[in-house]
């Protein structure tokens, strides 16, 4: 994921500069973005050579957005060229010997970090799910969301099922989940004989490096076909004889041939709707018609705080790590509270870290000793990389199992990997998190 990452970063830069080259040609430091513009389009890197150069990446992505930003400046100014204070000067000064520092760089990497015509690039995974194949979707626990939920709704609704709806939003926002949420609606689910989830958040790279993979309950296929990615859920997944409903979420980019796939979708002989939801507003608006009657942008709005706190002792209800009314957790409602900005994932992100540290903190030795039993009669057996490391950690750590309750049967049991065992799932979350945050090694 770090390397599709990255190779987003470049694709983005590259993308952004061919339009602001167009748009700005007085654009600040023109030839300087042009020279890296020229390289990246040149090489072609491996992932782990992509995954090193993601700082850099960000640089040349902020840069030229900030650049951009001043060539509007100029252009609402109606001058060639503003007048500029030390400050703006100095911070050219280092902007540009950023700049020329990376192409530096770019041009002195080795032959052995950059892909061969022959070699594959990196392959994006795209999953397309039918509704019904959706898992975990835990309805009950989408707190806050109802007022936006009824609103698009009522879009859907009042258009017939004939309507092109973005929803944007920073990561983390609830931008999926909300969108969940409408296609488990009654309202929705009557209006539509089809709905389909496809999973774009992996697809950061150009048309070509894509995999498509149709999930059921059971198993995922992956779909071999020679059409491009829009030909193939167009000519496999979409049904033109049924009113359809398309979510594509998580979309970093405008992709080929997408713009074409959703109208299709829309004017087809039986109408259907579509629903994008991406962190950027620019993609949403490149992908949907902008005719009134189809398109509507909606923004994700901050959850309220007591959406928030009950976002917060469901996750620590469902770690099972300590109490929601801990004393320590309550006296600190608050400051979390302040902390998440009304963000659900930041809400979940903070649950897990403070009640994990609340439980180190509150537990001696002895404790310790019975959650390392408890991970291991319940850790996946099929989990092999887990077995392995844990018994790799139990032989050579110096972790004593008679001192830490462990017990030579459960030792033994481990070491000889007992197919016998019963394993239980909720073990699984304990070896993860209490192994990330060191308390066993």
């Amino acid at each position: 994921m770090a390397a599709i990452y990255s190779e987003f970063l470049l694709d983005k830069f590259v993308n952004e500069f061919q339009e602001a080259q167009k748009a700005w040609p007085n654009l600040p430091l023109l030839n300087n973005f042009k020279e890296i513009f020229n390289i990246l389009q040149e090489k072609k890197f491996k992932p782990q050579k992509l995954i090193d150069l993601k700082d850099d990446l960000h640089y040349i992505n902020d840069a030229l957005v900030e650049h951009i930003g001043l060539a509007e400046v100029r252009r609402g100014n109606g001058k060639a060229s503003a007048t500029r204070t030390g400050k703006d000067l100095w911070i050219r000064y280092k902007t540009r010997r950023r700049l020329c520092s990376i192409r530096d760089k770019l041009q002195k990497i080795a032959p052995a970090d950059l892909l061969a015509d022959e070699e594959d690039t990196i392959t994006s995974e795209v999953l397309v799910i039918k509704k019904d194949n959706l898992i975990n979707i835990h309805l009950s626990q989408y707190h806050g969301l109802d007022d936006q939920n009824v609103k698009i709704e009522n879009l859907l609704c009042e258009s017939d099922g004939n309507k092109a709806i973005g929803i944007v939003g920073m990561g983390g926002s609830g931008k999926s989940a909300l969108a969940r949420k409408v296609i488990f609606s009654s309202r929705v689910e009557h209006l539509f004989e089809l709905i389909l989830w496809i999973d774009l958040s992996k697809a950061m790279g150009s048309e070509k490096k894509y995999e498509c993979l149709s999930v059921t309950k059971d198993d995922v296929e992956k779909i071999n076909c020679e059409l491009n990615l829009s030909g193939l859920l167009k000519e496999t997944f979409l049904d033109p004889q049924k009113k359809c409903l398309v979510v594509f979420d998580g979309v970093w980019h405008a992709i080929d041939g997408f713009d074409t796939l959703i109208k299709g979708i829309l004017d087809g002989p039986i109408k259907g709707s579509v629903i994008v939801t991406s962190r950027l507003p620019q993609v949403v608006k490149k992908l949907l018609p902008a005719e009134k009657n189809y398109f509507y942008l909606h923004t994700m709005q901050p959850l309220s705080r007591e959406d928030c706190w009950c976002i917060f002792e469901d996750s620590i209800k469902r770690k099972k790590i300590i109490s929601s009314n801990n004393e320590i957790l309550l006296e600190m409602k608050e400051e979390i509270l302040d902390n998440c900005e009304g963000l659900p994932l930041a809400v979940k992100t903070l649950s897990e870290i403070i009640s994990i540290q609340i439980w180190k903190k509150s537990h001696d030795h002895e404790g310790l000793s019975n959650v390392v039993k408890r991970i291991w009669l319940s850790v996946d057996v099929h989990d092999s990389h887990s077995l392995e490391k844990f018994r790799f950690q139990l032989i050579n750590k110096n972790v004593n199992y008679n001192e830490t309750v462990v017990g030579r049967n459960v030792f033994e049991l481990v070491t000889r990997k007992d197919p016998f065992i019963v394993w239980k799932e909720s073990g699984h979350f304990y070896f993860t998190e209490i192994t990330n945050i060191g308390l066993i090694w």
